[in-house]
């Protein structure tokens, strides 16, 4: 309409981002005398960094709410990422859950001694790669070959980071890109992190052929599947799952007879390592490393945190001949053990060939007579009506196992289970528990007998 003006009216957004000019700037921030201890802490460039960051944030939510935090807001959320940081950081929990080998909580716990003997090597120079004997170079991990040999009985032994790297190694090497790995239906397994086993056979550039079905695979599966594209038959043991009722698979000695009759590598993937039962009273059924590389496997490979009670690791087992052939593969660099690793894994492996204790057996074997004397001592000192000394089931874990769970003892302290838990883990140690209705359950299985004052400091505080 004629004489009707037209005035450009401006967005809410572009008014909310001018209003942004009065938003508190990082380096004002930075001088703020609350944040003195952060920068003593953590260092500048990392508190600057996170500043940075939370600025960003905030500045985003400013636009969509149209509010502009204070310097004071800024200054306490910062305080409160750092706190949480503090929090991320590793440091000692106390594993009250009666999951011995707690994948969460850093499997196998590890010997102090065995700690105590390598301080010197590991805060200053170590023989890592240097033969004292010949005064040169020499082969880094070469004693872990040694002493897994003997204590499997196997030619030769090497060791990985993991045994995933071990699996992943394994078929890159006797397979790789145009040949195939076959593998029953029924051990396509998916192990911790989400990560499976067909994606790290396809990932080496090997091609999977299934074999029979989930719950039946048989011998002559194996036979009609072998042609002359295959590279490797794998063996996955079910080391963290049951399979029961209609099931059929054939003896790993089956299999190894027919690979060896067709000229082809035959790999069995132990998982958890059991060496020896340990006088465990469970009557465990679990294969031992020792019975695999019986079968007549060529490579048999097995993790190094879990039943063997070492620091992690992927260990393999096997011919002389293709262990070689593994450790001048170029990914075995890619793979191989820093010099902390490969003490403790030496310690560890000494210690089986020794019968020597391991704390993760100790615990598993530990009497629940003493068990429950503990738990009913705490529970009569702290003489409260929330706590109460009660009987529990522990378990190995770590995908391990699956199958048994054991008699234990412990405490449990009534009330509202979130509460609870957030008290204990918030105390100075952490304390991981179990939740049950009307309370938490403190498992005193897994609880080193060094860390009990302070359980029983944390309890005081949920009463």
């Amino acid at each position: 309409m004629a004489g009707k003006s037209h005035k450009k009216v401006k967005s809410s957004k572009t008014v909310k981002r001018s209003g942004l000019q009065s938003f508190p700037s990082v380096s004002s921030i930075l001088e703020d005398e609350a944040l003195k201890p952060l920068i003593e802490n953590w260092s500048f460039p990392f508190v600057s960094s996170e500043l940075k960051r939370v600025a960003l944030v905030s500045k985003k939510k400013s636009i969509s709410e149209g509010k502009i935090p204070s310097h004071g807001e800024i200054v306490s959320e910062l305080e409160e990422t750092f706190s949480h940081y503090e929090r991320e950081l590793i440091q000692p929990v106390i594993n009250a859950t009666g999951v011995i080998l707690h994948t969460n909580l850093g499997r196998s716990p590890i010997s102090a001694d065995a700690y105590e003997d390598l301080i010197d090597a590991v805060t200053g120079y170590s023989n890592l790669e240097f033969s004292l004997a010949e005064g040169k170079r020499s082969i880094r991990s070469r004693m872990i070959g040694r002493l897994l040999a003997a204590l499997s009985g196997a030619e030769a032994g090497m060791a990985v980071n993991n045994n995933a790297a071990s699996v992943y190694l394994i078929v890159a090497n006797l397979a790789g890109p145009g040949h195939e790995v076959i593998i029953s239906r029924g051990q396509l397994v998916q192990i911790g992190g989400g990560f499976r086993i067909p994606e790290i056979i396809e990932r080496s550039g090997a091609k999977l052929r299934e074999i029979g079905t989930t719950n039946k695979t048989t011998l002559a599966d194996y036979q009609k599947a072998i042609n002359k594209n295959t590279g490797l038959i794998l063996f996955v043991h079910k080391s963290n799952f049951v399979q029961k009722g209609f099931t059929e698979e054939p003896d790993p000695s089956r299999i190894a007879e027919l690979a060896k009759s067709r000229k082809i590598t035959f790999c069995y993937d132990l998982g958890s390592g059991l060496i020896d039962k340990n006088g465990f009273a469970g009557g465990l059924s679990e294969p031992t490393v020792s019975t695999a590389s019986r079968t007549g496997a060529d490579l048999v490979c097995f993790s190094g945190d879990k039943l063997l009670g070492g620091p992690q690791a992927g260990l393999i087992v096997g011919r002389e001949k293709l262990i070689a052939a593994l450790l001048k593969d170029p990914l075995y660099r890619t793979f191989r053990l820093d010099k902390l690793t490969i003490g403790l894994l030496e310690h560890t492996l000494l210690a089986h060939l020794r019968k020597q204790p391991l704390p993760c057996w100790e615990m598993a074997v530990f009497p629940i007579e003493e068990l429950k004397r503990i738990s009913e001592e705490i529970v009569l000192t702290l003489a409260s009506p929330k706590i109460s000394a009660i009987k529990l089931k522990s378990s190995f874990g770590g995908g391990s196992l699956p199958e048994y769970d054991f008699d234990s003892f412990g405490i449990k302290i009534a009330g509202d289970p979130t509460a609870l838990s957030k008290i204990l883990l918030n105390n100075d140690v952490p304390v991981v528990c179990r939740t049950s209705a009307g309370g938490v359950l403190l498992d005193m299985r897994t609880v080193m007998p060094e860390q009990i004052n302070i359980l029983i400091d944390a309890i005081k505080l949920c009463l």
